[in-house]
């Protein structure tokens, strides 16, 4: 008898996961999202009490959707998974919906780049077993190494070395300045007519819940501040940029180049792996200078995928 087996029910206890769980599957995230009703998928060894895969999905009036207000949700596996055994997940988690009611599914996946190996198996699987990409976006990843060796654009180096002749200097923010930061990035989004997708209570919320998974960033011009990152660990090995904005009175400076060179400087300090800068988006319409703006950082581009299934 295989030592692994499929459940469906509340986090299984005494079981560990063998991979790096992202902040939004964790049970504590997913409270915060809201939803009617939430339905959570396990693959288990046995033997080992180990936590090899999971799915949290909100259901509600026959819709199931992973997740339902955060970045991304979806499947999240060990690299250990056999593809036999995250194929068969796939299968079980959409029989058991089917069998609760479930008529669609929308699953909205990690960047490919956080887990190369098993996302390129499940985005397979998926296809195979007939759901269809209903959202792509490039997400922009910078890798760090384990020694300091990114390379700039020769433009942006450019900016950098202006920004820090003109004085710019770059600070990481005590926790207690996160409302002010928000307040500063929304009010940087109104000046461009832009909105945040999540209110200040929100962002509080979850701060409160997770407080070692928020990191703040800010750039400062004679101690005013005209740049800032909100930014979120998601795993041990990313951090994402969730939210990043600066004053359009110091375009001239581009003060996000150092900004996000100071942010990289942390990853290394801090051993981070990947610096997830976000994906470049109006609407479903790719924003190709904000894009090419992040490549230029030294910024690799990865596929976010968001799938979609009717189920019969």
């Amino acid at each position: 008898m295989s030592p692994v087996r499929f459940e469906e029910g509340t986090w299984p206890a005494g079981y560990h996961p063998d991979f790096t769980l992202s902040l939004y599957n964790r049970p504590g995230h997913v409270a915060l999202q809201g939803g009617r009703a939430w339905r959570s998928f396990f693959m288990l060894h046995e033997k080992r009490h180990r936590l090899l895969a999971v799915l949290q999905v909100c259901v509600d009036n026959g819709t199931g959707k992973s997740p339902l207000r955060a970045p991304y949700g979806g499947v999240e596996c060990s690299p250990r998974v056999s593809p036999t055994q995250l194929f068969d997940f796939i299968s079980f988690i959409e029989s058991r919906l089917r069998a609760e009611g479930v008529t669609q599914v929308t699953f909205k996946c990690a960047p490919q780049g956080y887990t190369p190996h098993t996302s390129a198996l499940l985005y397979t699987f998926l296809i195979n077993q007939g759901y269809q990409v209903t959202h792509a976006e490039a997400a922009a990843l910078i890798a760090v190494p384990a020694s300091p060796g990114r390379t700039l654009h020769a433009w942006e180096r450019r900016k950098l070395r202006q920004a820090t002749v003109a004085g710019l200097v770059f600070d990481v923010l005590p926790r207690e300045q996160l409302a002010a930061l928000y307040t500063f990035i929304a009010a940087c989004r109104r000046q461009k007519e832009y909105t945040l997708s999540l209110s200040l209570e929100d962002v509080l919320q979850a701060a409160a819940r997770f407080p070692e998974a928020y990191v703040l960033f800010g750039v400062y011009h004679d101690r005013k501040l005209i740049a800032g990152a909100l930014s979120v660990r998601v795993s041990e090995t990313v951090l994402y940029n969730f939210y990043s904005d600066h004053d359009a009175a110091y375009d001239a400076l581009s003060p996000v180049v150092m900004l996000i060179e100071g942010m990289y400087q942390y990853c290394v300090r801090a051993g981070i792996a990947l610096l997830d800068l976000g994906t470049s988006a109006l609407g479903d319409t790719p924003n190709f200078g904000l894009l090419e703006f992040k490549l230029r950082l030294g910024a690799a581009p990865s596929p976010k995928y968001t799938f979609n299934k009717t189920l019969s």
